[in-house]
């Protein structure tokens, strides 16, 4: 039951002798065993005690109970059964991040917040409206006798609830603490409407009233209209102030397209990575940011691991890195659920220690160590927490848990979080990115509204139906029924079209010509495949057709570890008898024979013939002769397989009868996502694009050729499916969506590869 309307007497410090109306939602704080004042009789009652702060299950139900009085403006009773001081200090943890559950936020920063924000404290006896004393201090004003403050000469109440429009209250506006805590008291709107033209469920979103929202925004929803016209609404509808307004973007593309629509600066709207690296810079000043080979020769410094051939020994240490601070997992817990990082858990901490000493940290630190500054540093967590006190979030799907804790850490004590994202297209696994963060978003964000934008205005019906056939059988997501604008776009919208792995790529650029001359534009088509790599063959086959492509593939994907040994292999099939050193180097160490050693030491630095390579044999002992033996036969019959001609038959004897793709397999060992193209992705591209141009004399300098073509903003696009969550085009091409590379080879996770194959085919 709410207590009725009351008037309002106050004194310059703040001291009551009546009380606000309920509309206000207050509460109040009485010391222990005192019976509330007449409003409040009814109302639902905490107790703060001693036993509930040393109890961390008790404490944390407490919170989020507090927290839903808050966000609904439920007056309640706090009686404070503890010492005057019990919330008072700020609090530090000095435990590793990863020993942090991702749900972690300091309880008494929460609880002091949720005590005295919107509610009077009676506890010495006398009610007092602290916001009345702050305001004295911050702004110019005077008490008021029918409401909190007179500000040049009107009467207004400073409502400590969370922001949201208001009519008059006893014919008085309001005015938000927000507003008085930035000095500037900006009256609360009464009412605040979206201007642009949004569908329903579109507009329900964007007009969201008190507290955290979750907004579910499939494919093709509209989302990104929703995200803007909400960040319109909280700036020039709501008046919310700009500098406690944060929206934060998954990348660069998408906060410079939030800034563009709205013209707002870097500040407001920028990436979560812009948002770590500026904070960690604010608590260690002058940091920079280093690359890959400067990680590389640092991680060298810590752990001890021999150099094999065929293995890239410091990349599973970079991929666990990544586990440990973009997924908060435990070192020792890495290193044991793998067999190639030995001495990681030992090394990691000295790892970082030495980035810092040399001023240099790398991508991973930036949100990594944030969170960890603000774990140690209350004023440092204050400030930021002051900045996003209204947080947007697009792309939430896309959180791992160390972003989640950092939104959550300068989200609090409000946890206003407008989150937009689709659990149907979480597909950073890899990086720690879990459904759980969309379906169990109130746990995070208490009293969180829930809304669900049901219309796809991009793709056909039969895309639209497919989608939700193939997301069925996924078991961890967030039922819905999604319906297309487009319900009676014809049936061959969508095709599957069964081709041999031969003429794959062929077919594909055939397809992209025929669209390009019934009169579309090139910037109006897409081709879209699982890893970069798989579109080699498909950039070549187009560059043929005098097509050109807006893309990142280069020539520098044929030195590849794998990549260059086939090359290479060619190139001595083509010339036995003018062999280089540095190939033959190569190949004997792909497939590795245990000849390596050996070859360096005998072969010539000239360049040489089989002849050369048969005498080699008679200066080996018995076992490494038998190896010679064996790598001399592999080069005999692929020297035959190359007076063919047939660059397809020789590369896939290559691949295939030489063991190269063996070779492949154990570069991939020990990767446990396909965050990047494996080895066997290049290969597998390799031989695809020697089934368009069969002259195995010009293939190698056919293929580095078009390669090598300038991207051209004005062409086909060609992308992994993760680099263009997003974006959308008239025709879409999903190229290799066969067994190996959807589901993909190195990803044991089924539900995810489903939902990013529902990523490509929606675009």
């Amino acid at each position: 039951m709410r207590p009725a309307c009351a008037s309002h007497l106050a004194s310059t410090l703040g001291f009551m002798t009546m009380f606000a109306p309920a509309t206000l939602g207050r509460g109040i704080v009485v010391a222990p065993g005192t019976p509330p004042p007449e409003p409040w009789t009814e109302a639902p009652r905490s107790t703060i005690s001693t036993a509930t702060l040393n109890n961390p299950k008790n404490l944390r139900k407490l919170i989020d109970n507090l927290h839903r009085y808050w966000v609904s403006r439920t007056p309640h009773v706090i009686e404070w059964d503890c010492a005057a001081t019990a919330l008072g200090t700020h609090e530090t943890d000095e435990r590793a991040v990863y020993e942090l559950p991702t749900e972690w936020l300091p309880p008494l920063e929460r609880l002091r917040f949720l005590c005295f924000s919107n509610n009077y404290d009676a506890r010495t006896g006398e009610a007092v409206w602290w916001w009345t004393a702050k305001a004295a201090h911050l702004i110019t004003c005077s008490p008021s006798n029918s409401a909190d403050v007179v500000v040049d000469g009107v009467d207004m109440w400073i409502d400590g609830g969370p922001r949201q429009t208001f009519d008059l209250v006893l014919n008085h506006p309001v005015v938000s603490y927000e507003s008085i805590e930035l000095a500037r008291p900006r009256v609360l709107p009464q009412r605040a409407a979206v201007t642009g033209a949004l569908a329903t469920d579109q507009r329900e979103a964007v007009e969201h009233g008190a507290g955290a929202a979750r907004i579910i925004a499939p494919a093709g929803s509209g989302k990104t209209r929703t995200l803007t016209e909400r960040l319109r609404y909280l700036l020039e509808e709501l008046g919310v102030e700009a500098e406690i307004v944060t929206a934060l973007a998954y990348n660069d593309r998408a906060a410079a397209e939030l800034r563009n629509r709205l013209g707002v600066d870097r500040s407001l709207a920028r990436t979560i990575h812009s948002l770590g690296w500026e904070i960690l810079r604010a608590a260690r000043p002058g940091l920079d940011l280093i690359g890959e080979m400067d990680v590389r020769r640092a991680l060298e410094r810590f752990v001890s691991v021999p150099r094999r051939s065929n293995t890239d020994a410091i990349g599973p240490y970079i991929e666990a890195l990544d586990r440990v601070r973009s997924g908060l997992v435990n070192p020792e817990t890495v290193e044991s659920e793998r067999d190639d990082v030995p001495g990681f858990a030992a090394a990691f901490e000295p790892y970082r220690e030495h980035l810092y000493r040399r001023g240099g940290v790398d991508h991973g630190e930036q949100i990594y160590g944030a969170i960890e500054a603000l774990i140690r540093d209350p004023a440092l967590r204050t400030r930021w927490q002051q900045r996003c006190r209204h947080l947007l979030v697009d792309e939430f799907q896309d959180l791992t848990p160390a972003y989640l804790m950092l939104i959550r850490l300068v989200a609090s004590p409000q946890l206003n979080v407008f989150g937009v994202g689709d659990d149907d297209q979480v597909i950073y696994g890899y990086a720690g990115a879990d459904p759980s963060f969309l379906i169990d978003f109130d746990t995070y964000f208490p009293s969180a509204g829930k809304h669900t934008l049901l219309t796809n205005y991009r793709s056909p019906g039969a895309v639209v139906t497919a989608t939700m056939n193939l997301l069925s059988y996924n078991k961890r997501r967030i039922n819905k029924e999604i319906s297309s604008t487009d319900a009676t776009a014809a049936a061959d919208s969508l095709q599957v079209l069964r081709v041999p792995t031969d003429t794959m790529a062929s077919e594909a650029a055939s397809l992209v010509a025929t669209w390009c001359t019934g009169g579309g534009s090139p910037t109006d088509i897409a081709v879209l495949a699982r890893v970069n790599a798989a579109l080699l063959p498909v950039k070549a086959a187009l560059a043929d057709l005098g097509i050109s492509t807006n893309d990142q593939l280069t020539a520098q994907t044929l030195q590849r570890t794998a990549a260059r040994a086939l090359f290479a292999w060619l190139r001595v099939a083509m010339r036995p008898e003018a062999i280089s050193r540095s190939d033959l180097l190569e190949i004997v160490r792909r497939p590795s024979r245990g000849l390596n050693r050996l070859t360096a030491e005998y072969a010539p630095r000239r360049r040489f013939g089989l002849n050369d390579l048969g005498r080699i044999r008679g200066q080996l002992d018995d076992k490494p002769a038998r190896r010679w033996d064996e790598f001399l036969d592999d080069i005999t019959t692929t020297v035959a397989m190359a007076r063919s001609g047939d660059a397809l038959a020789t590369v896939r004897h290559i691949i295939t009868h030489v063991g190269l793709a063996t070779s492949a397999g154990g570069l991939d060992h020990g990767r446990t996502n396909a965050a990047r193209p494996s080895h066997t992705d290049d290969l597998i591209a390799i031989e695809r694009a020697a089934s368009i141009h069969r002259d195995l004399d010009t293939f190698a300098s056919w293929l580095t050729d078009a390669l090598d073509q300038k991207s051209d903003p004005a062409g086909v696009v060609l992308s992994s499916v993760h680099r263009v969550k997003g974006m959308e085009w008239p025709q879409v091409v999903v190229f290799s969506a066969d067994a190996g590379s959807v589901p993909h080879a190195l990803s044991d996770d089924h539900e995810e590869e489903r939902r990013v194959f529902h990523v490509a085919i929606t675009r």
